[in-house]
């Protein structure tokens, strides 16, 4: 195997979301709340573990990935995409069957996973996911669906990956810590200095468009490794993207800041 070029995705809306199972402190709804990485999904024990939605309008989907979940050896996730929920229900236009939720298997000290499906494009209006082979509660912090978009050229020298601590440390006069607890978000910096205008247009100024406040989802190297589940990003831009003209015309040069919440 080699190294894999990046690959963004813009989260659709979910649209309406219905389940059979979820706690009523932890509905599923929070699926589409991807803004906010502290709500999750959370079923009462492993039976009829399934999220159903229908999009505002149709969509083209071409991945799927379900952020932050405690899965095991032994979870799989089956996507279906389909223009009505019958197909969804039964018989879809696009089934991944039952797959291997952490694919390849590794271990996390988090014990926090994501699935990752990518496939030929789909145009659909309604979803759904089914978990199955999970032992106790199944807990999800995001569902990513959407048009799945892969650089064209690999990333220049010199990115960087850091760490930003939502927590605080201070220290009194003798010495006793003062710890404020809170989340440790990872980032990623990088370069990509050939951007056609065409792929910029296509896909880089919708994703621009997101600013800082609408999370991204970035898979750095989709190479299907165990360290694969470092490379997923999910979060939003630390300075807003642009695009900058090179000497060549009609050739762009765009630098990404992620702060990522998963």
């Amino acid at each position: 195997m080699a190294i894999e070029k990046p690959i963004f995705c813009l989260p659709l809306d979910l649209g309406t979301i219905a389940t059979g199972n979820e706690r009523t402190e932890a509905p599923a709804v929070h699926l589409n709340h991807h803004e906010s990485p502290g709500l999750v999904w959370r079923t009462n024990g492993n039976g009829t573990i399934w999220a159903r939605g229908q999009f505002a309008a149709s969509q083209v989907v071409s991945l799927c990935s379900v952020l932050a979940a405690n899965a095991q050896a032994g979870t799989t996730i089956r996507l279906r995409l389909g223009t009505s929920q019958a197909h969804v229900d039964g018989t879809a236009p696009y089934d991944s069957g039952a797959v291997t939720f952490i694919s390849p298997a590794t271990t996390r000290e988090s014990g926090l996973y994501h699935s990752y499906l990518s496939f030929a494009a789909q145009t659909c209006t309604w979803w759904r996911i089914d978990i199955a082979g999970h032992t106790g509660d199944f807990e999800a912090m995001g569902l990513v669906l959407g048009a799945g978009v892969q650089t064209t050229r690999f990333y220049d020298r010199g990115w960087e990956l850091g760490t930003i601590d939502l927590g605080s440390i201070d220290f009194g006069r003798w010495g006793v810590a003062l710890e404020t607890d809170g989340l440790v978000w990872r980032t990623l910096t990088f370069k990509l200095s050939w951007v056609s205008e065409s792929e910029f247009e296509a896909s880089f100024r919708k994703i621009m468009l997101q600013s800082r406040r609408g999370p991204v989802f970035c898979l750095f190297n989709p190479e299907a490794v165990a360290a694969r589940q470092e490379q997923f990003h999910f979060g939003r831009f630390g300075q807003p993207p642009f695009a900058a003209n090179s000497r060549k015309p009609g050739t762009f040069a765009m630098e990404f800041a992620m702060q990522s919440m998963i």
